[in-house]
């Protein structure tokens, strides 16, 4: 089973209910997701110290995951998923 292609399926569906529920669609930007849950939009990828490792930043073309660092001061940086 390729884990990673569900992965990308999961954060992509939970993205883009989020963003019809919230009329964002014709805002492109980012859809923050944690543990299953969108905790934020923001117009482009954040910087990586102000969210905590295992946040997925999802946009239109590309799956962004926070690495490194620790929960109190924040991720070391974003790698493609």
């Amino acid at each position: 089973m390729d884990y990673q292609k569900l992965l990308v399926q999961e954060l992509n569906s939970i993205a883009k209910h989020w963003v019809e529920q919230h009329d964002y669609d014709y805002k492109g930007g980012v859809v923050l997701i944690f543990e299953g849950r969108v905790n934020g939009w923001v117009k482009e990828p954040p910087i990586p110290s102000d969210w905590r490792p295992g946040v997925y930043a999802v946009s239109k073309d590309h799956i962004l995951m926070a690495v490194g660092g620790n929960n109190v001061d924040g991720a070391e940086k974003w790698i493609p998923v």
